[in-house]
């Protein structure tokens, strides 16, 4: 149940993003310069973290809030937590936090005061956990070195009788509506978390940052996901991605997908 104490969390998570955001830009006057800080990149990922595990994930934020609107900003979140895993410049701090403020208090804060003290029924869980999965929305990097084991994925969940989609190559700093449209009609989230920019002086690589977005929006969701990770892919999105993943090397794609189809045999009803 919602109650003062959580609504006035979720203000304060409102007023130290403002803060935030003051001291960024009071330290970093150009939207080119890159956030080297470590107190800076720790405290936009708390911030982060605050809502996507404090807050998003629970049930009865989940039906205060409209899911359209709680998908975009576990979006938002997301991007800003994965801006802060390395040194970025500040505009990739500026644009999520940006969508974050942008009617926050209209449609969150006013949305859980509305709902304060009242017992809302939890909103109807789309992945519909109690049937077979169908439908299968792929997560994938674009990058032409990984089409290989995109499409061994690929072939391997339309053989085993899924109706599968995919995204599009990104043209802008979030999930397009027509990724939206798709994720929404599939049954479930498969995505490849495959290696695309090495960390320095670390031997692990960060995975495409619209994979980790659009994982966001489709939890969010409640979508049944299954997360392939490449050995060395650092991370598949923060404490909220505490679930479990296949890790897989590209060069044994047959062990990965015999553990997929243990996977999806155990999802059957």
């Amino acid at each position: 149940m919602i109650d003062d104490e959580l609504v006035l969390r979720v203000e304060r998570l409102r007023d130290s993003i403002e803060a935030f955001k003051t001291e960024l830009r009071r330290r970093y006057a150009k939207k080119t310069s890159l956030v080297a800080a470590a107190e800076m990149r720790t405290g936009a990922a708390q911030l982060a973290e605050r809502w996507l595990v404090d807050v998003a994930a629970r049930d009865d934020v989940k039906a205060a809030i409209p899911a359209e609107t709680l998908a975009d900003l576990n979006v938002q979140f997301q991007r800003l937590l994965t801006n802060s895993e390395r040194m970025n410049a500040r505009k990739k701090y500026d644009d999520p936090i940006s969508g974050i403020l942008t009617d926050f208090r209209s449609s969150v804060i006013l949305a859980l005061k509305q709902g304060r003290g009242v017992n809302i029924p939890s909103r109807s869980v789309t992945n519909a956990s109690a049937q077979t999965p169908r439908s299968a929305f792929i997560g994938q990097s674009f990058a032409d070195n990984d089409a290989k084991v995109n499409e061994s994925v690929r072939r391997f969940l339309i053989a085993y009788g899924l109706t599968v989609a995919t995204g599009e190559k990104p043209s802008a700093d979030t999930v397009s509506a027509k990724v939206k449209m798709r994720i929404d009609a599939a049954d479930m989230f498969v995505g490849i978390f495959t290696r695309r920019d090495k960390l320095a002086a670390r031997n692990e690589w960060a995975p495409s940052a619209w994979v980790v977005d659009e994982k966001a929006y489709a939890l969010a969701k409640d979508k049944r996901l299954i997360l392939l990770k490449e050995k060395g892919v650092n991370s598949v999105g923060g404490l909220q991605g505490d679930y479990e993943y296949l890790e897989f090397e590209r060069t044994d794609l047959a062990d990965l997908l015999v553990r997929l189809l243990e996977v999806l045999r155990g999802l059957e009803k």
